[in-house]
C-alpha cells in the first residue's frame, strides 16, 4: 500500500526515498495510466525538476505509463509553466510534472493534468482508489523525447515588447528556470545579470 497521506488536495507529495520508492512509483504510474485510459486519454507529457530523485522517479513513472498502454512525450527537465505550455503546444490533454515545488530537497511528487487542466481534490482520490483496487489496464506504449524550449522561447518573446536599454537582475535560485531565463533575456535584448543561475 502506498502511504495514503501523499495524496494531497492539489498534488501528490512525499519523501522521495521512502514514500516514492520504485515499487510505489510504478504502482502509481499503472494506476494513473488506468485512470487516463478510462477517460479516453492515451498520450501523456512528462517533465521533471532538478531534484536528485527526479530522474529515477520519472523513468519508473514512464515505464509504468507505457505498461498501462499510454504513449509518453518526454520534455525532460523543465519549469512547471513550460510543462503546462507543452500540453497546449502538442495538443495533449494529459501530463505529469515530477516535482515537489517549494518543498525541501528530500521531497518529491507529481502535479497531474487531464484534459489540459490540473486535477485536484476528488479526482486525485479517484487515482488513489484505482491504485488500491489494483485493477490496472495493460498495454504497450512508447516514449518520445521532444525539445519544447525553442517553441516556448518563440512564444514568450513574441508576447512582449521591452524598451531598449533596460537593465535587470534576476535571482533564479538554482532552480530549473535559470538557463531558460537567460535565453529569454538575450532574445529580448536587455542588459542583465542572473544570480544563482545553475540548476
Amino acid at each position: 500500500m502506498i502511504n495514503p497521506t501523499i495524496f494531497r488536495e492539489y498534488d501528490i507529495r512525499g519523501i522521495a526515498d521512502t514514500d516514492l520508492t520504485d515499487e510505489n512509483v510504478y504502482l502509481f504510474g499503472r494506476g494513473l495510466g488506468t485512470y487516463y485510459r478510462s477517460h479516453g486519454e492515451t498520450k501523456v507529457v512528462t517533465a521533471r525538476d532538478v531534484r536528485i530523485s527526479s530522474p529515477r522517479i520519472t523513468a519508473t513513472l514512464q515505464r509504468a505509463l507505457n505498461d498501462a498502454g499510454c504513449d509518453v512525450i518526454d520534455i525532460g527537465i523543465a519549469p512547471t509553466p513550460v510543462f503546462y505550455f507543452s500540453l497546449f503546444h502538442y495538443d495533449v490533454g494529459s501530463g505529469v510534472m515530477v516535482t515537489a515545488s517549494h518543498n525541501p530537497k528530500e521531497f518529491n511528487g507529481f502535479k497531474i493534468n487531464k484534459y489540459k487542466s490540473s486535477i485536484y481534490g476528488q479526482e486525485i482520490q479517484k487515482v488513489k482508489r484505482v491504485i488500491n483496487e489494483n485493477k490496472f489496464v495493460s498495454g504497450k506504449g512508447n516514449i518520445e523525447e521532444r525539445d519544447i524550449f525553442p517553441h516556448y522561447l518563440d512564444y514568450v518573446v513574441g508576447q512582449v515588447r521591452i524598451k531598449k536599454g533596460l537593465r535587470v537582475v534576476v535571482d533564479t535560485g538554482n532552480g530549473t528556470c535559470g538557463p531558460l531565463v537567460e535565453q529569454i533575456l538575450k532574445k529580448v535584448g536587455v542588459e542583465y545579470q542572473i544570480l544563482y543561475k545553475e540548476p
